[in-house]
């Protein structure tokens, strides 16, 4: 493993923990299919970071903003008798979604994001609302190996599925956790139960957000689709590649299984909180007919680490 120095500001302004390329950490196969997958990702969001906000549904979705709204005032509610300011740490923050909404509460939060874009739209909203988040530039894998700090929150939002091991990663932020503070996760997807139905029913989804958030990919989209169809699968990946997203969004078809992670925690001294899958969708009509369907699902997580452990 390449040694990893301490954080340094680059030209944009917020910490990095390392000299801004992926390290190589080793010629096994997990490491080198890890490399690869935080390399997709700082390609995907160099890719997406421009319209990010306006294609990503639950950004803008009035009923998820304030479903989010709750789990952090619900969060919150466990750190009345703190007595100070809850540090928090946001592991993928991209452009604020979470972040924003912990500052506005009077938070102390540091978040980690392997994109360079996506932080530097980070930085100009939490500018233009007076907030100073610490941001820092890493994968979240190097970041949760090499930090000693610990957090009365750790969060992750719509992250869990770009990760090559996610339950590796999961393990690494409960121990970053202090006594009595929680963990909280949401928006990734669950394991399918009919698998063929539910990639069918999330072709038709990305097809009609596509077309209503994202017209100019359209046509760009099927010529993807087309070339997927006839390529051979990568051995390493087992998949098919043809860009940066069939590698960055890592689980986003088999899905992040929920109930290994909740095992996880209470195997690790959390109590949870809350568990609960929900139906989604990119568009209000796609949402409503899975509500019916339960086709696509995502889950969230919020769960507590007893008071006396660390």
């Amino acid at each position: 493993m390449n040694a990893v120095s301490g954080p340094m500001s680059n030209r944009n302004g917020f910490s990095e923990t390392s000299s801004g390329s992926v390290p190589d950490r080793g010629t096994s196969g997990a490491s080198r299919a890890e490399d690869r997958i935080i390399a997709a990702n700082v390609d995907f969001y160099r890719q997406m970071a421009g319209k990010y906000d306006s294609y990503e549904t639950y950004l803008f979705d009035p009923i998820l903003q304030q479903s989010l709204e709750d789990d952090l005032d619900k969060i919150g509610s466990y750190f009345v008798s703190l007595g100070r300011a809850p540090s928090c740490l946001e592991c993928g923050g991209g452009t604020g979604n979470l972040t924003l909404k912990m500052c506005a509460r009077g938070w102390t939060v540091t978040v980690v994001d392997v994109s360079d874009e996506m932080l530097a739209l980070l930085k100009e909203k939490t500018r233009a609302k007076g907030y100073s988040p610490t941001l820092i530039r890493s994968p979240i894998e190097r970041f949760l190996e090499t930090t000693r700090e610990s957090f009365d929150l750790v969060a992750f939002s719509a992250v869990l599925h770009h990760l090559h091991s996610y339950t590796a990663i999961v393990e690494q932020a409960t121990s970053r956790v202090r006594p009595g503070g929680l963990f909280y996760s949401n928006h990734d997807p669950v394991v399918p139960e009919r698998p063929a139905w539910t990639w069918a029913f999330d072709s038709l989804d990305i097809a009609v957000a596509k077309l209503m958030f994202d017209p100019a990919d359209v046509l760009p989209g099927i010529g993807r689709r087309l070339r997927k169809m006839i390529s051979t699968r990568d051995p390493s990946l087992g998949r098919r590649v043809v860009s940066a997203g069939d590698i960055a969004e890592y689980h986003v078809r088999a899905g992040v299984d929920d109930q290994q992670i909740v095992r996880l925690l209470q195997g690790k001294g959390f109590a949870i909180v809350e568990h609960v899958r929900y139906a989604t969708g990119r568009s209000s009509a796609i949402r409503f007919l899975n509500e019916r369907l339960r086709l696509l699902e995502s889950f969230k997580i919020i769960a507590r680490r007893d008071s006396g452990q660390m």
